[in-house]
């Protein structure tokens, strides 16, 4: 339910926070370059500021950064100003960040749902993809996901046998819930621990053999700096199979129950 419910928050005016939550990663990661004991070339080398973010200084000395697109009044070798000013403008986004999550009313839009989607890795977002997958979870049709909705369509979902309960919208929470690092990949290690939990060792194994291993049952290739990962687009192709799959075992076949 914790990490449910880290995903719901997550996606709640997910568009209104994306540009915000994208430049506190290049900053946090450019701060993390300056603290560590590294060459001034190397350091340097490593900078990175937005391309419309300039850092300036008032009168006082004091470094802020602004979303101009003109010269740095801090020198590239000033690494207390550079410094000042990502750690002012990381402040700036953290309360615009803090004012989305305060809003009275918290809920998933149709807006939200196709940024999301789009920053997973899905190339192609249509407008009737996204109403069809707000479709799936909005049952008070205000056009709008609100959590008891969304923890339902999840439930229903977990609880599902026969692969018919619509399952688009899940299939991206069930990513967003193994992705714990939020870097658009899954890994082994991420999946194997909200797995096992679950579903238990037999289940969890083959689980994991199914997303991570080759189309051809082949054994699972150890890549990546956690073992193994995948994208959304392969695990969506992957988890669609097996949901089709299990409607075939049930009787149906594109939607209709054979005789």
């Amino acid at each position: 339910m914790k990490e449910l419910k880290r995903v719901y928050d997550q996606l709640c005016f997910f568009a209104d926070k994306a540009h915000a939550v994208e430049r506190l990663n290049e900053i946090r990661d450019s701060l993390a370059e300056y603290h560590r004991p590294l060459t001034h070339s190397t350091r340097l080398r490593s900078f990175v500021l937005s391309p419309t973010t300039s850092i300036n200084k008032d009168n006082k000395g004091n470094a802020s950064t602004s979303r101009e697109n003109r010269r740095s009044s801090c020198e590239p070798e000033d690494t207390a100003c550079i410094t000042a000013a990502l750690e002012k403008e990381q402040d700036e986004l953290q309360k615009t960040l803090s004012e989305i999550h305060s809003r009275q009313v918290q809920h998933i839009r149709p807006q939200d749902t196709a940024a999301a989607l789009k920053s997973l890795g899905k190339k192609k977002v249509t407008k009737k993809e996204v109403q069809d997958i707000m479709w799936e979870v909005d049952e008070k049709l205000d056009g709008v996901i609100d959590w008891e909705e969304f923890h339902l369509n999840f439930e229903r979902n977990i609880r599902d046998k026969s692969g018919l309960e619509p399952a688009s919208f899940y299939h991206m929470i069930q990513f967003m819930i193994y992705d714990r690092d939020n870097n658009g990949m899954v890994s082994i290690d991420e999946t194997m621990n909200m797995l096992y939990a679950r579903v238990g060792r037999d289940e969890m194994e083959s689980k994991i053999t199914k997303l991570f291993g080759a189309d051809d049952g082949a054994p699972i290739k150890e890549v990546g700096s956690q073992g193994g990962e995948i994208d959304f687009e392969r695990y969506l192709e992957v988890v669609s199979r097996e949901q089709l799959q299990r409607q075939e075992s049930e009787g149906f076949v594109v939607g209709k129950k054979r005789t």
